[in-house]
């Protein structure tokens, strides 16, 4: 009985499994979606990095604005006013120890109040450390760049920088996928 149930579901030749063919046609397979995957999935964690600094410095920026409007025209705040609020230790660095905020501070001036100042953070620790980013608050909008010393818009932005490191990868993935090699 045992030996009729054993044909029935394996066959009478006692053989099973896969051939070499069929095991290389899902190596291949495998390869191929690994080849495209790669570039797509380091561009979303280096845009996830940057979202993270965004969100850091977008807090400072917030914070920052409610304490000079307090003060008024002629007001000035600096990190170190805010970092209770925007979750940062005595070190300006945040409760997990990978980012860091070298600069911030806004002042209110001019006829109609204007804000601005400089707002820089940087990767410190984890697999991003080189990260930064810098908000530069203008009485006509706040600028996001990632050289944190100049003001004037570099050569390449943050996400062009980005976008450009992923598309390197995804052109040596398809040279890749086209010559085989």
């Amino acid at each position: 009985m045992v030996i009729g149930v054993r044909d029935k579901l394996f066959g009478s030749s006692g053989q099973a499994g896969f051939t070499l063919v069929e095991l290389l046609i899902v190596i291949l397979i495998v390869g191929i979606l690994s080849a495209v995957a790669l570039p797509l999935y380091l561009g979303y964690t280096s845009d996830a990095r940057l979202a993270e600094a965004k969100a850091l410095a977008g807090s400072a920026m917030t914070s920052l604005s409610g304490c000079v409007q307090v003060k008024g025209t002629g007001g000035n705040c600096v990190v170190s006013e805010v970092q209770q609020r925007i979750g940062l230790d005595t070190a300006n660095t945040t409760y997990d120890g990978r980012w860091q905020m070298s600069t911030a501070q806004l002042t209110v001036s001019g006829t109609p109040p204007g804000l601005t100042g400089t707002i820089s953070v940087a990767r410190i620790g984890g697999n991003a450390t080189g990260i930064s980013l810098a908000m530069f608050a203008t009485t006509t909008g706040v600028v996001l760049r990632c050289d944190v010393t100049s003001a004037t818009p570099p050569a390449i932005d943050c996400l062009q920088h980005f976008s450009a490191a992923a598309s390197i990868f995804r052109d040596r993935a398809e040279k890749h996928l086209m010559w085989g090699w």
